[in-house]
């Protein structure tokens, strides 16, 4: 652990990788294909790649960008916030195979009051994503900024399908269902327990931001390119809690989560390895298997307890993360101890080389 609580310094790497790396990141923006990007790399616990190119927005003489610079990262966001929950059953404060109900006695109504933590980490509520109606615009944006009202539109709402059973990905609903249970167990503010229980001790206070303040909203990049991914330019998102969707965070961030998640730097890790291994493993309800080879050669979305499980048939639980609208990404390759952040402010320009 960062004992001193205080955000840790990198410092940028130097050499061959680091040059040929910037040099891929100044190609994408030159080409247009992306307006603002970075990538941070740790191997073996050290960083060996941290790059970045491009301006603040698009309009002509916009400043240029930095490694401290912020970008709207939405779902890369959702594994911090498992973390969290992660780190409290450690503490105690959760037990995995008991009731979310029995945390949250508002949490009723259509069976799903029998729903279990590890159910509800594992994007098996069967629950609705949102409120109906809701979608990019300001008025959705106002509501949706209303936490409390929002906690309690989550714990009064109708299943959509049987609890427990199918998994299915909860873009937004998912930051209400673990923030909300956080909040019930500890009995203070979901953004405080989790610059406490993950960011201070990832060493990423000054790179990740759940909610911002006049300070880091100077930081962010402009994004473009789709309506929900340009939510994130109106300052009411960016100073509201919305712990699946709204965060900002550098791509040094992301990477050194993942580093400190593991432990690959040689500190304690965020969790322990029996933990981090249980979360790891495909959270799925016996009517509802995990695809085949085959299929896992498709795009696919197969989750353990709060994190997106991509390293293949033979190994699932081996490289793991987090995507989200707008490009960026996280993942983690625990065989080769390897962890990187990606942000960008183009949504899902592809970032190619010539040929």
């Amino acid at each position: 652990m960062n004992k001193t609580n205080r955000p840790i310094t990198t410092t940028r790497p130097t050499g061959e990788l680091q040059e040929r790396a910037q040099a891929l990141v100044d190609l994408a923006v030159r080409d247009g294909l992306q307006g603002a990007l970075q990538f941070c790399a740790f191997k073996d616990g050290r960083c060996v790649i941290d790059v970045w190119a491009g301006t603040m927005a698009t309009d002509p003489g916009a400043a240029k960008i930095d490694g401290r610079t912020l970008f709207p990262i939405f779902s890369t966001e959702k594994p911090l916030l498992a973390t969290a929950v992660h780190r409290s059953v450690e503490r105690g404060k959760l037990e995995y195979d008991r009731r979310v109900s029995d945390y949250w006695p508002e949490f009723r109504g259509g069976g799903k009051e029998r729903l279990t933590v590890r159910e509800l980490l594992g994007y098996r509520s069967g629950l609705p994503d949102n409120k109906p109606g809701l979608g990019f615009d300001r008025k959705s944006i106002q509501e949706e900024a209303d936490w409390k009202a929002m906690l309690d539109w989550y714990a009064s709402c109708e299943p959509e399908i049987e609890p427990g059973t199918k998994q299915r990905y909860m873009p937004k609903s998912y930051g209400w269902a673990l923030g909300g249970l956080l909040e019930k167990v500890w009995g203070r503010p979901a953004n405080d327990l989790l610059r406490e229980l993950v960011l201070r001790p990832a060493g990423i206070e000054d790179d990740f931001f759940f909610v911002c303040g006049d300070a880091e909203v100077g930081r962010i990049a402009t994004v473009y390119k789709s309506a929900s991914f340009e939510t994130m330019n109106d300052d009411l998102a960016r100073r509201s809690l919305l712990p699946s969707s709204w965060a900002v965070s550098t791509a040094r961030g992301i990477a050194r989560f993942y580093n400190r998640l593991c432990g690959f730097d040689g500190q304690a890790p965020l969790v322990g390895e029996e933990t981090l291994d249980g979360a790891l493993k495909p959270c799925r309800h016996a009517s509802d298997p995990v695809p085949d080879a085959e299929g896992l050669k498709q795009w696919h979305m197969i989750f353990g307890m709060g994190y997106g499980l991509w390293g293949g048939a033979d190994d699932l639980s081996r490289v793991f993360g987090h995507g989200g609208v707008g490009g960026s990404e996280g993942l983690c390759d625990r065989s080769q101890r390897l962890a990187i952040g990606y942000t960008c402010n183009f949504d899902n320009a592809p970032l190619i080389r010539r040929t």
